[in-house]
């Protein structure tokens, strides 16, 4: 399985415990959003982490599939 590094920008300021629910991910605040990064296993990793943004009320801003 070929992993990829990506960038999901999402408005709002996530708590501790939101941010937990994230694993591996990086997550930054800079206001008004936060920026989760890190490396993903493929699609359906990715499809998954899009999905709990929905699932937690997060509106997505952005998705990058970052170099490297």
């Amino acid at each position: 399985m070929a992993t990829a590094r990506y960038e999901v920008r999402v408005n709002g300021r996530l708590s501790e415990r939101a941010q937990g629910a994230f694993g591996t991910m990086d997550v930054r605040p800079v206001p008004p959003q936060t920026i989760m990064f890190g490396e993903l296993g493929g699609q359906s990793d990715l499809c998954d982490l899009l999905a709990l943004c929905s699932a937690m009320g997060l509106e997505v801003v952005s998705v990058q599939r970052l170099p490297g």
